[in-house]
């Protein structure tokens, strides 16, 4: 496997942090440029401010570049990973696609377009090959929403073997998904707003999505009543969903569970660098006391926890937990770059 050059768009978020301490040790990915605000521009990596819980990575010796510049360094980077705000993506991730770079974002911007595929890499990964021959040279192609993934990942196999009728959703988000500013404004007062403007809307729209079917132009989105429900908790990290479903046919519990332990995807089969053994695993304690570090470790905070399951007849219920920049952003997205490269989405 040869090493390709990637660049970060994004340079002192959470997200765009994330990325960078995934890519330090990935054996499959060399960074080489990240692009930044006029605030970070001209720095270098060390000079910015580390906000994540583990200590800074040893990272190549980069300066911020402009982002005004990106178009024009196309032939230093072949993969892009996007942690911009949506407003600045919209206008930048398809020039990028159009001149022939891999663009694999993490922001909202795109991903209800009918040209990007809206990806899990262990649910969906049949949306993401329908990027192939399509004759362009470059594409992109988005995670999901944070909070989405401890929800549609374990519902996936019920969702394909059992079929479902309907889903309800609950959420407790931590505050780091509102980024480093809600974060550190919580640190100073103890304050937080409980409401997340447009969240339920985007994980119904998404969770549609992900369970659809892929078509020529674009995903017919599956047919299934979803409601959701959600707030922000005091939690700095990790992401909590309550996820209660109709089964379309009647289901005891040792059967159910024993499907959704057995689920593999295709990111498992291809063992990729950052693909957790099992997508999701069952816990007694759904919150992980600790995690091993994420620079050294790809596989870390990949798989979604899940714990009191509660089958009776048609109805199922159970919580589930993910790390939310973790799993639910940068290495998510990592991950979705790392399975286009195996199925060979990058070599024409």
């Amino acid at each position: 496997m040869r090493v390709r050059k990637v660049a970060i768009l994004g340079a002192s978020g959470l997200v765009a942090q994330r990325f960078q301490q995934r890519l330090a040790n990935h054996p499959w990915f060399e960074l080489v440029a990240v692009y930044g605000s006029p605030r970070t521009t001209g720095k270098t990596l060390a000079e910015l401010t580390w906000h994540l819980p583990e200590n800074r990575p040893d990272l190549p010796e980069l300066v911020v570049r402009s982002l005004d510049s990106v178009l024009s360094d196309v032939d230093d980077f072949e993969i892009v990973f996007s942690a911009l705000p949506s407003d600045v993506a919209r206008e930048g991730e398809k020039p990028l696609a159009a001149l022939g770079c891999y663009v694999f974002s993490n922001a909202s911007a795109h991903r209800m377009d009918d040209d990007v595929p809206l990806v899990i890499a262990d649910l969906n990964p049949h949306h993401l090959l329908s990027l192939r021959n399509r004759g362009e040279a470059g594409f992109v192609a988005c995670g999901t929403n944070c909070t989405i993934v401890p929800a549609a990942l374990p519902l996936k196999p019920l969702w394909d073997f059992i079929g479902l009728d309907q889903v309800s959703i609950s959420t407790e988000q931590s505050l780091s998904g509102g980024g480093i500013e809600l974060l550190n404004a919580y640190r100073e007062t103890g304050l937080h707003p409980l409401e997340i403007p447009g969240e339920a809307e985007k994980m119904h729209e998404e969770c549609l999505s992900l369970l659809g079917r892929a078509q020529q132009d674009g995903v017919r989105p599956a047919n299934l009543p979803v409601e959701v429900s959600v707030k922000r908790v005091s939690r700095e990290y990790g992401h909590i969903v309550h996820v209660s479903a109709t089964l379309h046919f009647e289901k005891d519990q040792d059967e159910v569970i024993e499907w959704m332990q057995n689920y593999r995807s295709r990111a498992q089969a291809l063992d990729l660098p950052s693909a957790p053994p099992e997508p999701f695993i069952f816990v007694d304690d759904l919150i992980p006391e600790s995690l091993p570090n994420p620079a050294t470790d790809l596989k870390s905070g990949m798989t979604v926890r899940i714990n009191n399951v509660q089958v009776s007849g048609t109805s199922i219920a159970f919580s589930a937990w993910s790390e939310n920049t973790l799993r639910g952003a940068a290495g998510g997205t990592v991950l979705l770059a790392e399975l286009a490269v195996a199925e060979g989405l990058l070599d024409g």
